[in-house]
């Protein structure tokens, strides 16, 4: 009789063990998914910021030890200051500049967004450009694909991989082949 007593008693005490690891388990992938939730409306917030052109936002999403790798592959990265002077270029030679997120995923704390660019141009004003002398304007669009690292609710890292050759042929520069 004893031993008939036991083992019920044996299966609620695992089943117990179990709902506990399973609760600690589904509490961790809460706080994941939590984490992940901040972490794209933080990279949304500051594209919204770049499309408002809020400098003041931008600079202060950005982790003091920020870097920024454009293209992905850069040695030397841009730090935040010298990312601020490369933005605020951007916004003075494309004064319309919007982006548009496509997709954005987010891993702990990583963020990968796709968006879309679009701006426009007059001929001849784009980054000291003389040549052009063709006041029509252009709409320019391109893509891009961003990977984030988070870290403490601001952004440490960015790499970027744009579609700058096609930016570039839409201003009507042209791809030169250079004979060695």
């Amino acid at each position: 009789m004893k031993k008939l007593f036991l083992l019920p008693l044996i299966l609620i005490i695992l089943a117990g063990c179990q709902d506990k690891e399973t609760q600690a388990e589904l509490e961790e992938l809460k706080a994941q998914t939590a984490l992940e939730e901040q972490n794209k409306a933080l990279i949304e917030k500051y594209i919204d910021a770049w499309n408002a052109r809020d400098f003041e936002v931008i600079q202060g999403l950005l982790d003091p030890q920020f870097r920024a790798y454009v293209p992905s592959n850069s040695q030397e990265p841009m730090t935040r200051e010298q990312n601020k002077t490369w933005v605020e270029g951007i916004f003075q030679n494309f004064p319309d500049v919007h982006y548009d997120i496509q997709e954005i995923l987010a891993e702990g704390d990583w963020v990968t967004v796709r968006w879309n660019c679009t701006a426009s141009i007059a001929g001849g004003e784009a980054e000291g450009d003389e040549a052009g002398g063709d006041e029509q304007v252009r709409q320019l669009v391109t893509s891009a694909i961003e990977i984030y690292e988070v870290t403490d609710g601001k952004i440490l890292k960015e790499w970027s991989e744009a579609n700058i050759l096609g930016w570039n042929q839409q201003m009507g520069y042209t791809l030169v082949m250079q004979e060695e």
